[in-house]
């Protein structure tokens, strides 16, 4: 709505700030002018503007109960609904988060406040701000954000989110050196990281500071935690009670929060209050004094990125500490993205990134910010995309959503730029933020005119729905493949996978892939050919895989993929599993004892987790090569090294050259396949075989080695 002049925004401002309480004239006139400024025509200057903000109102949404505008002796009352406006609300949800908090309950007080943050966009009334309008009202608010943040910092170092919380405590301390709270938070974060030292150095650089700025000694709290850092005392440790980060669970914060959101996951369906006229504060830095908060902001042309970091279930099973390294580590990975393309991370709150890409003067078509947004967008996606059947999940393990806008968005950036990103908002942020709670995962979509800027350089696909309603599907020539140092040796190992599986289909021949190297790298490059052959092919190609070392469910690598192509899951009763794969079996064969055999001696495999003895390999054996005469085949091994002798055999055997079928076996393992089968492949026209050397700080592969190692048995004998 357009609410005119000056004292007109200002008025309802004000209002604002006293929601449903009457508030004098004498006071209204107090706070649209100076004392020693207000002219002899104010008190009618005031009422006009009442009157036009009645106008203005009355004209809102039919359907939705309207805010109204009332005179009341001595003066005005504005009487809205407590959900209209956010700094209601935020008063409600922080009331309630410190309830939680102060029971015992640290995950309700950390969702409560931290969806309280979410409702700050900006600076607090910033265009009245840049006219020279202050309140007494608007500093409060200020701080009691500053005092909501510590809450939320508290509630999640409760539950175990010290490493979570690292940077944005970080960053709150160094904008306010002297609030003794949250460098307390600080070192105890540290010190649960186990950095004894930068926990006493922040000791150190907060008494510097009262020491020096106001002659005073740190609080006793804080002298005695750093005599228990000194001492490393058990108190510190974090409570075996602690409760795990929600994996399944989060809701995306807009730009600017600061505060740490909830795990992440699908966003929770809430419907945000209606948009009030009180524009929030800095998403990065508190503003510790009035300039700063009244420091302009400009309309730049740029591209606004979004993402949101998506861990399943299993990550649930790992200590606090581990999830924090994933979330760590896939943070950093995507800033690096976001930077490679020109772009700045203008947002960093470990699992929602927020990233903007301006046009400048020398960009040219191919390298606008759209299309640099776009670029970056597909380089996490495609890093960031950890298959489920990698990780023995039901879903999506780790994954990636984004959502890219296009427009006119503001940028204020603070003195010493160099060191403090710009904070941007707009419509244009809040109509990202609203696009990615709908992107699927694993999935990055884009507005209308980020598609149109970027036609003939990126490839989409038409969702029809949403603000951004267009998926992204390629970038350039159809693969994306921009991850990490090592893209170009990983680019040319995909080629030659590409080519044997191309071979494959051409001759209708089997043929044997190995690649045999570190975990982290062997797992990344299947993973990646995974990705390539379900979505790099114009024709069909079914993808089959499975992990030799036992999974958490005790299924083979066998029974997982023919659970996989049946379609079964861990939710199957065994006579629902037996009909799931005895329709599956009759898509490959009409004959009728031939489909009778394979059931009877397969299904034991998938609902009775039975033993891989030779008589039920041969089955499967025969069904995999039913399958793959129906359509072309690829079988992804990972840690065959760890196979027993009649599954080694059956594997070689599957690449026999005799035999007509467009069936691919890809073979991840490490050194101990050659050292149990120096001959492995040896000979065969039709198997390659990939040695795969380790790259140093690679932060993806080492996140797989973590993630992928530590749960795996033993060699079978």
């Amino acid at each position: 709505m357009e609410l005119g002049g000056i004292r007109q925004r200002s008025a309802l401002a004000y209002l604002l700030l006293h929601a449903n309480e009457v508030v004098s004239t004498s006071r209204l006139l107090g706070a649209l002018w100076p004392a020693d400024d207000a002219p002899m025509t104010a008190r009618k200057i005031l009422q006009n503007a009442i009157w036009r903000l009645r106008g203005v109102l009355a004209g809102l949404s039919p359907g939705e109960p309207a805010p109204e505008l009332l005179t009341w002796y001595p003066g005005y009352m504005l009487r809205v609904r407590p959900e209209q406006v956010d700094l209601l609300v935020f008063q409600q949800r922080v009331a309630e988060g410190r309830v939680a908090l102060a029971a015992g309950r640290p995950a309700a007080a950390r969702d409560l406040l931290t969806e309280a943050l979410a409702l700050w966009r900006g600076p607090v009334l910033a265009d009245l701000a840049e006219e020279g309008t202050y309140w007494a009202e608007v500093t409060s608010i200020q701080k009691k954000r500053l005092d909501v943040m510590e809450d939320c910092f508290e509630a999640e170092l409760a539950c175990g989110g010290h490493q979570s919380v690292l940077h944005e405590l970080k960053a709150l301390v160094e904008a306010e050196p002297l609030r003794e709270r949250a460098s307390r938070q600080l070192m105890l974060a540290f010190y649960r990281c186990g950095r004894q030292a930068d926990a006493l150095a922040v000791y150190g650089r907060v008494r510097e500071a009262l020491v020096e700025g106001l002659g005073l000694e740190p609080s006793p709290e804080l002298q005695q935690l750093q005599r228990a850092v000194l001492t490393q005392d058990p108190a510190l440790d974090l409570p075996r009670t602690a409760q795990l980060p929600r994996p399944g669970q989060t809701q995306l914060p807009p730009p600017g929060q600061t505060a740490r959101p909830p795990r992440p996951g699908p966003p929770a369906q809430h419907t945000p209050p209606p948009r009030q006229h009180i524009a929030p504060p800095s998403p990065h830095t508190a503003e510790p004094t009035a300039a700063r908060a009244a420091l302009p902001g400009e309309y730049r042309q740029a591209s606004v990125l979004l993402l949101r970091f998506g861990l399943g279930p299993e990550f649930g099973t790992l200590p606090p500490e581990d999830v924090d390294r994933v979330l760590d580590a896939v943070t950093q990975l995507a800033r690096e993205k976001i930077e490679a393309e020109g772009g700045i991370v203008a947002s960093a709150l470990g699992s929602v990134l927020l990233g903007l890409f301006e046009d400048t003067a020398t960009d040219t078509p191919a390298n606008a910010g759209a299309v640099r947004a776009v670029r970056a967008a597909a380089a996490v996606r495609d890093c960031l995309a950890i298959a489920a059947d990698t990780l023995h999940s039901t879903g999506e393990a780790l994954s990636a959503h984004g959502a890219v806008s296009t427009g006119q968005v503001v940028v204020c950036r603070w003195p010493g730029a160099g060191v403090t990103p710009p904070w941007i908002g707009g419509h244009l942020v809040d109509d990202c933020r609203t696009a990615l709670g709908m992107v699927p995962a694993g999935e990055v979509h884009v507005c209308e005119a980020t598609r149109r800027l970027t036609d003939g350089r990126i490839t989409y696909r038409g969702t029809g729905t949403g603000t951004a309603p267009w998926k992204l599907m390629a970038v350039g020539d159809g693969f994306t493949n921009q991850c990490g140092t090592s893209a170009g040796d990983r680019e040319c190992e995909l080629d030659l996978m590409r080519a044997v599986l191309l071979r494959t289909r051409h001759r209708s021949t089997p043929h044997l892939v190995t690649v045999l190297g570190p975990p982290g790298r062997k797992a990344r490059l299947l993973l990646e050919f995974q990705r390539l052959v379900r979505t790099g092919t114009t024709e069909p190609v079914r993808v089959l895989t499975g992990t030799v070392a036992p999974s958490r469910g005790g299924m083979s690598a066998p029974a997982q993929m023919l659970a996989s192509y049946a379609g079964t899951g861990p939710g199957d009763t065994p006579g629902s599993a037996s009909a799931k794969l005895d329709t599956a079996l009759a898509g490959l064969t009409d004959d009728q004892e031939t489909r009778a055999a394979l059931l009877a001696a397969l299904g034991p495999l998938i609902y009775a987790r039975g033993p891989v003895r030779r008589a039920v390999l041969g089955a499967w054996r025969d069904f995999l090569a039913l399958a793959a005469a129906k359509h072309p085949l690829v079988v992804i091994w990972d840690d065959l090294e760890r196979a027993d002798e009649p599954l080694l055999e059956l594997v070689e055997e599957l690449a026999d050259p005799r035999a007509d079928l467009p069936l691919l076996n890809v073979v991840g393992a490490d050194a101990r396949l050659l050292a149990r089968r120096p001959g492995w492949a040896a000979g065969r026209p039709q198997a390659m075989t990939i040695s795969l050397g380790p790259v140093a700080d690679d932060a993806l592969d080492q996140l797989l080695e973590c993630l992928l190692i530590s749960g795996r048995a033993a060699v079978v004998a």
